[in-house]
C-alpha cells in the first residue's frame, strides 16, 4: 500500500500519474547529464587557442604567419642559446636586426646583474615606440611589453620564449600601423630569464623603468594551449576590468592565480610585480613534455597559440595605453573565463555577502525540506558524512591507482606518452565509483537530503577559500549558491536543483579536470579523480534516477577504467613527440672523474649496460644526497680553486673575501654554502642577490655566476666569528668531454637532455676554522 502511494505521487509533491512520474525522471536525468557534459566541453574552450592568421591579415592587425616568419629569422640555425653563449650573442642581434626592419632604434645595455642565487652578465635589447605627442612619457605613463630572448642550454627556445619576442615585434608592426597611442610603449627582449630573472632584474634599475606604469609579458610552459592569464598583482581589479574590455577570447581565472603564487616558479612579471607595477602575465602550459628541450623548436611550435599571444599583447597594450593610470585599485577581482569568451568577475570584498548568500540559502533550503517532512536532520547529516567520505574514497582510490601504474613502469616520468589513456583512467575511475554510489545512497538518505548533501563540499571549499585563498571563491559559492537558489525554486524536485548545481560546477571544475595532469604531471593524476568527483557528486540523484541504467554506467566506467589503465601499461612511455628526459653529467675530481645518468626517473636495462651505466645508483656530490646512476671513467678534472683574500671580524660578525676561479677555463662558478650564511650579506662582485619570494630549505646555499672570468670572481659573505664553515667550490662547463661520444650516442636514441643539458664539473673543498 506505502509503496503504490508513493508511486502516485509525482516529484513535486502533488498527487499525478505515477507510472508517467517514473517514465520522466530518466527523461530529467538524461537531460540534466547531457547539460553537465555540454558544460564540461563548452568550458574547455577557454583553453583552445584561436585560429591562427595569415599574411594576408590586415597590417593592424596581429597574424600569427607574420611572427612565425620573425621567429624564424630570430632562431636562425636552431641552437639552445643560453645567457653568456656565442649562439645567444648572435640570436641577440638578429633580435637587433628585427627592429632595425621597424625602423625602431635598439639600445643594447650591457649589465652584471645578480638574481637570487645567479649572476650573469646580460644584454638587454630595449626599444621604444613614442606616444601621440612624440616626447617621452614620465610619471609611471608608458606601457612595457616585455618577453625574453635566452633559452636553456639543452632546447632551442621556441616557445620559452622566442615565441613571446617575435609576438613583441609582431605587435609593435602593428602598433606602427595604425594611429599612435597616447602613451610611450617600450620594447624589452631581454637577456638571462632562465637564469633567474636577470634581464628584468637589470631593467628594473634602468631610468626607462621609472616612466612604466603598466606592464604585458609574455612566457610559455610548453608549446602549445591558450594564452592564459596566470598572474596579475595585488589591487588588481582595475587590471581584471581591462582584460575584460580588450579581449576577445580572455582565458584564465584568479584560482590560476591563487595557484601559481603557490608554486617554485618566476617569471619577469614577479620582478616588475615586486617593483609595484600592474599589468598582465600571460602563458601556454599545455606540451610540459616537450619544454626546455630539444622539441622546444619551430617545428613544434602552435601557431594558434602564437595568434592567441599576440591578439592579448595587441589589445591590451591598446587598451593600457589608453585606460587612466595607474591601473591599480585597493581591492582584488575573483575573475573566470566563461566559455572562453566573457570574463566573469566581482570585487573580492564581495565574498563575505556572497558566502552568506550561500549559506543562508543551504540552510533555509535544508529548513524547508525538514519542516516539508521531505527529509529529516539525521538523513541529512549522514548524508552529508556520506558525501565527504565518497570523495575521501575517491582521493584513496586514486591514490591506489596512481600508485600501482607506477608499480607497472606506466609513470615513469613526469609526462608520458600515454597521456590520454591516464587521464580517461582517472575520470572514468571517478564515474564509476559515483556512478557506483548513486542508487544505494539515494536509497540509504532519501532524494532531498543527498541533493542538500551535495552542497555541502562546495560550501566547505567556499569557506575555506574566503578566508585563506579568495581567488578560489568561485569555485565553491557559484555552484553552492545556484544549487540553494534553485532548491528554493523548485523544493520538491531535488535532482533538478542539485542537477544544477552540477552544471556549474562542471562549468568551473572541468578544465582543472583535464589539465592537472598537464599542469604537475602524473602527481595531478590523484586530484583528477577527486576534481571529478567533485563535479559529479550533485549529480548523483540524475543518476540514481537512471535506475539500472546507472549501474551500467558504473559497469561501463569500470571497464573503461581498466581497459586504459592497460594501455596506459601497454603502450610505450616516450615516443618522438614525449621524449625521455636524461642529462648526463660528467663529474669528479682529478682522475676519480666519471659520467653519470642524471634523471628523476628509471632507464631501461640494455641502456644501461650498453652505455656502461651501473644498475644501482650512488651519490655524486658531497653536499648532495640524491644518488644517480655512475658510468665509466674519463680524462681527468682539474679542481676549480678558492683563494682567501679577506677575512676580517667587525660588530661581533665575520666578513670573508673570497676569489673562486677555474683552472681548466670552465664558463661557470659555483660557491656552495653552508645555511649559517646570510644571503643578505653576499656580494658577487660588489652586486648583492635579489630578493626572492621563495624560502630556500636545505643545509646549503648555492651562488652561482655564469660567464665565468678567466681571472675568477669575487664573492664576499658574513659569518658567525665562532663557527667553523665547510664550503665547496664548483666549476662547470656544457657538454661532457669527446672520449664519452658513444655515451651520447647511446642517450640520444632513448632520451634527450633536458633544462640545463649535460654538463662537466668539478669541485674543491674549503675548510675554514673559528676566527680567532
Amino acid at each position: 500500500m506505502q509503496q503504490t502511494l508513493r508511486s502516485d505521487i509525482g516529484n513535486d509533491g502533488r498527487p499525478g500519474d505515477g507510472e508517467s512520474q517514473l517514465r520522466s525522471k530518466p527523461v530529467q536525468s538524461v537531460i540534466l547529464i547531457a547539460l553537465l557534459a555540454l558544460a564540461a566541453v563548452l568550458s574547455l574552450r577557454g583553453n583552445r587557442p584561436p585560429d591562427p592568421l595569415g599574411h594576408d591579415a590586415p597590417t593592424a592587425v596581429f597574424s600569427a604567419a607574420r611572427a612565425r616568419d620573425v621567429l624564424a629569422r630570430i632562431l636562425g640555425d636552431g641552437r639552445p642559446h643560453p645567457t653568456g653563449s656565442a649562439a645567444n650573442a648572435a640570436v641577440r642581434d638578429r633580435v637587433v636586426a628585427e627592429f632595425d626592419r621597424l625602423g625602431l632604434d635598439a639600445e643594447v645595455q650591457r649589465r652584471f646583474v645578480c638574481g637570487a642565487s645567479v649572476c650573469a652578465t646580460i644584454d638587454n635589447i630595449v626599444a621604444r615606440l613614442p606616444g601621440a605627442d612624440g616626447t617621452q612619457a614620465t610619471g609611471r605613463n608608458a606601457v612595457l611589453l616585455s618577453a625574453h630572448y635566452d633559452s636553456v642550454a639543452a632546447g632551442a627556445g621556441a616557445s620559452d620564449d622566442g615565441a613571446g619576442v617575435a609576438t613583441l615585434i609582431e605587435v609593435a608592426r602593428a602598433l606602427q600601423a595604425g594611429p599612435a597611442l597616447p602613451r610611450d610603449v617600450w620594447l624589452l627582449a631581454n637577456d638571462g630569464e632562465e637564469l633567474g630573472l636577470l634581464g628584468a632584474e637589470a631593467f628594473v634599475r634602468e631610468p626607462e623603468f621609472a616612466n612604466v606604469g603598466s606592464v604585458v609579458n609574455l612566457e610559455a610552459r610548453g608549446t602549445t594551449g591558450a594564452s592564459l592569464l596566470i598572474e596579475t598583482q595585488p589591487g588588481n581589479a582595475a587590471v581584471v576590468d581591462a582584460v575584460d574590455r580588450a579581449l576577445d577570447r580572455p582565458g584564465g581565472t584568479s584560482l590560476d592565480y591563487e595557484i601559481y603564487k603557490t608554486l617554485p616558479n618566476d617569471t619577469d612579471f614577479t620582478v616588475y610585480r615586486r617593483e609595484g607595477r600592474s599589468g598582465v602575465n600571460f602563458a601556454w602550459a599545455q606540451g610540459a613534455a616537450r619544454y626546455h628541450t630539444p622539441l622546444d623548436d619551430l617545428a613544434h611550435l602552435d601557431p594558434g597559440s602564437l595568434q592567441h599571444h599576440g591578439d592579448n599583447m595587441l589589445a591590451m597594450v591598446r587598451e593600457l595605453a589608453t585606460a587612466p593610470a595607474p591601473l591599480q585599485r585597493p581591492h582584488d577581482a575573483i575573475f573566470f573565463s566563461l566559455f572562453g569568451r566573457e570574463l566573469v568577475s566581482w570585487p573580492a570584498p564581495w565574498n563575505p555577502a556572497l558566502l552568506l548568500l550561500g549559506l543562508a540559502a543551504w540552510t533555509l533550503l535544508v529548513v524547508r525540506l525538514v519542516r516539508s517532512g521531505q527529509t529529516r536532520l539525521l538523513s541529512l547529516l549522514g548524508a552529508s558524512v556520506a558525501a565527504v567520505a565518497a570523495l575521501v574514497l575517491l582521493a584513496l582510490l586514486g591514490w591506489a591507482m596512481h600508485a600501482l601504474l607506477g608499480a607497472l613502469g606506466a609513470t615513469p616520468a613526469a609526462w608520458t606518452a600515454q597521456a590520454s589513456s591516464l587521464v580517461a583512467t582517472f575520470v572514468l575511475l571517478a564515474v564509476a565509483v559515483f556512478a557506483g554510489l548513486a542508487r544505494p545512497m539515494s536509497r540509504w538518505f532519501g532524494a532531498p537530503a543527498l541533493a542538500a548533501a551535495a552542497l555541502v563540499p562546495f560550501a566547505l571549499i567556499a569557506i575555506a577559500a574566503v578566508l585563506a585563498m579568495p581567488g578560489a571563491s568561485h569555485s565553491g559559492l557559484l555552484p553552492l549558491i545556484a544549487g540553494g537558489l534553485a532548491g528554493h525554486l523548485w523544493p520538491r524536485r531535488p535532482a533538478l536543483w542539485a542537477g544544477i548545481a552540477a552544471i556549474v560546477a562542471a562549468m568551473l571544475w572541468f578544465p582543472y579536470v583535464m589539465d592537472s595532469y598537464s599542469a604537475i604531471g602524473h602527481p595531478g593524476l590523484s586530484a583528477t579523480s577527486v576534481l571529478m568527483g567533485l563535479v559529479l557528486l550533485p549529480l548523483l540523484l540524475a543518476l540514481s534516477d537512471l535506475g539500472r541504467g546507472a549501474t551500467a554506467v558504473a559497469v561501463a566506467a569500470l571497464v573503461g577504467t581498466v581497459l586504459f589503465a592497460a594501455l596506459a601499461v601497454m603502450r610505450p612511455a616516450f615516443d618522438a613527440d614525449v621524449p625521455r628526459p636524461l642529462n648526463l653529467v660528467y663529474a669528479g675530481v682529478g682522475d676519480d672523474a666519471r659520467v653519470f645518468a642524471n634523471t628523476s626517473g628509471p632507464l631501461p636495462e640494455e641502456f644501461l649496460l650498453d652505455a656502461g651505466f651501473a644498475a644501482t645508483t650512488e651519490s655524486m656530490l658531497p653536499w648532495s644526497p640524491r644518488t644517480r646512476h655512475p658510468g665509466r671513467s674519463g680524462p681527468p678534472l682539474a679542481p676549480p680553486v678558492i683563494e682567501v683574500l679577506g677575512d676580517t671580524v667587525r660588530d661581533g660578525r665575520r666578513r670573508l673575501q673570497l676569489r673562486l676561479r677555474s683552472s681548466r677555463g670552465a664558463t661557470e662558478g659555483e660557491l656552495i654554502l653552508p645555511e649559517s650564511v646570510d644571503l643578505a650579506s653576499v656580494r658577487v662582485q660588489g652586486e648583492a642577490l635579489a630578493t626572492s619570494r621563495h624560502s630556500r630549505s636545505g643545509p646549503w646555499r648555492s651562488i652561482t655566476v655564469v660567464g665565468l672570468p678567466t681571472e675568477g670572481v669575487l664573492v664576499e659573505f658574513e659569518v658567525d666569528p665562532a663557527e667553523a664553515i665547510t664550503l665547496y667550490g664548483v666549476d662547470a662547463s656544457p657538454g661532457i668531454p669527446e672520449s664519452l661520444v658513444d655515451v651520447v650516442q647511446a642517450r640520444d636514441a632513448i632520451a634527450v637532455p633536458i633544462h640545463g643539458g649535460d654538463i662537466t664539473m668539478s669541485w674543491t673543498r674549503l675548510e675554514i676554522a673559528p676566527a680567532e
